[in-house]
């Protein structure tokens, strides 16, 4: 069967919102073919369409998500944003602030059930990305900050069972993120996971993964489509029974 969609907000009928200043509501579309959506902003953001590519072409062979390959870029600021239940925010440099409306519908749309990941892929443990990123995130959410996520959180058995996160690189090995409720909207590693996943157009890896090689880079996969489960199906998993599964079925590597 199938696995359609199912992230708050997303499936069936969503909860409809006005957007500031707005003009008209706006909700989450109806059940479709999961994309991703690249966050652009005039300086500091990088377009990796190939990685996302790869991603849910990754998923379709590997769950049951329908998806469609592709990327689409859009501002923080375009309603577009709602039709998009997973999105991304990847970068090497300093961000820009964000005006006011930007970082309003940012918040909406997280709140209402979008999805955020955001990637570091400079490398730089005290990059002039992260330093925007955490800035931007404490304007956001001044009273909800970014923390370290526990070994036992929903992400990392959303499909498979992972023992630590990687990118390209394996300096921190951590997912930080953003709570609302029991659930976690934004989550952001510093290891550049999308650079893992990055290929030329003729289909080979664009980067090197480092210390790791090329099982660091499966795990980096494995990663990313947890990622997509999480977003989708939020803590449905966290459960004993599913590490059992998980057991039975080889995934637990």
């Amino acid at each position: 069967m199938k696995l359609s969609p199912t992230r708050r907000g997303f499936m069936g009928a969503a909860a409809a919102f006005a957007l500031a200043g707005c003009r008209s509501a706006h909700a989450f579309g109806p059940p479709t073919r999961v994309d991703v959506a690249e966050l652009q902003l005039s300086r500091g953001t990088l377009s990796r369409p190939n990685a996302w590519s790869r991603l849910l072409l990754e998923t379709v062979q590997t769950t049951s998500v329908e998806c469609t390959p592709r990327a689409v870029q859009l501002e923080p600021d375009d309603p577009e944003l709602f039709a998009h239940p997973f999105a991304v925010l990847v970068g090497n440099a300093e961000l820009p602030a964000l005006k006011p409306a930007a970082r309003e519908q940012l918040v909406r749309y997280l709140s209402y059930g979008g999805f955020l990941f955001v990637d570091d892929t400079s490398g730089d443990p005290d990059s002039p990305f992260d330093r925007s990123v955490r800035s931007l995130i404490q304007q956001c959410f001044p009273t909800r900050p970014l923390t370290v996520l526990s070994a036992e959180h929903s992400v990392y058995r959303s499909f498979f069972l992972l023992r630590e996160p990687v990118g390209r690189v394996a300096l921190h090995r951590r997912l930080e993120g953003v709570a609302l409720g029991s659930m976690h909207p934004l989550l952001y590693s510093q290891d550049d996971v999308s650079g893992a996943l990055d290929r030329r157009e003729d289909g080979l890896d664009l980067h090197a993964c480092v210390p790791g090689g090329e099982r660091q880079r499966r795990e980096a996969v494995k990663l990313a489509i947890n990622l997509i489960m999480y977003a989708l199906t939020s803590n449905y998993k966290h459960d004993q029974a599913h590490v059992r599964q998980l057991m039975q079925e080889g995934r637990l590597e």
